[in-house]
């Protein structure tokens, strides 16, 4: 199994990769290739590179966490504008930045980025492209963790609440799937990317991208996972209310 490791940003942005994200096509062949990066310890690792895989939006997330706070507000509200032709993983920093000025938002944004990553992963052939979900998702990083912190004494009703408002406007906005960019971003996270970036070899889009006729299937798949948080939320708020009735 390859690991992917979290690595500073600040290595990321570092990176120099020549990817348009606009000329990438959505599905065909792909040629994955391996790029060695040298950490400041001294060790190396490996990123799956081209046609805009995994390395390339890793580097470009690197290179955006590395914008001063001051641009949080247009950065984000760029982010968002373009959240149908980027890939959904960048959605992640756009929360981030929302975190600090508009956390309803920021609660959106960043299970929207989650539904549209899951769905990405679940269309990939090899199953071990999930991995990089909870990779590309800490890149959210502790201020929009803290919002959705639903245990925590003084104010978790509220969050709880607000993360239930977030996940229906989820459902009614219909935008889950709207995306028009390929998922080959989150694909090229999985070993069979690596392996062929390995051998040099091409994988032709049956060996990365599921048949579209399944798709319909995984988008069931992403509604129940959030119809399924939203149940653990309400059993969440219900216990809470009950608890306080009794004092």
């Amino acid at each position: 199994m390859i690991e992917f490791p979290r690595f500073v940003c600040g290595l990321l942005a570092a990176i120099s990769l020549a990817a348009s994200v606009h000329a990438q096509e959505f599905g065909g062949t792909r040629n994955p290739e391996l790029m060695e990066i040298t950490l400041s310890d001294g060790s190396t690792t490996h990123f799956v590179i081209g046609q805009y895989a995994w390395g390339e939006l890793l580097a470009e997330m690197g290179q955006l966490r590395g914008e001063a706070a001051s641009r949080d507000r247009e950065i984000a509200d760029q982010l968002f504008a373009a959240r149908d032709t980027i890939p959904p993983g960048m959605l992640f920093e756009a929360a981030r930045r929302y975190a600090s000025f508009d956390q309803e938002q920021a609660v959106y944004v960043f299970l929207l980025a989650r539904a549209r990553t899951l769905y990405d992963a679940l269309r990939c052939v090899d199953s071990t492209a999930t991995e990089g979900i909870p990779v590309i998702t800490d890149m959210a990083g502790n201020e929009v963790v803290a919002l959705m912190n639903i245990n925590e004494e003084g104010g978790g009703a509220a969050r709880t609440e607000r993360m239930q408002r977030a996940l229906q406007r989820l459902l009614d906005s219909g935008e889950t799937f709207n995306s028009t960019f390929s998922p080959w971003w989150i694909c090229s996270a999985s070993d069979s990317a690596f392996f062929a970036a390995v051998n040099a070899a091409t994988m032709p889009q049956d060996e990365w991208l599921k048949q579209e006729v399944v798709w319909p299937t995984v988008q069931e798949q992403v509604r129940r996972n959030i119809r399924e948080n939203q149940a653990l939320l309400a059993i969440t708020m219900g216990t809470r209310d009950l608890a306080n009735s009794d004092e």
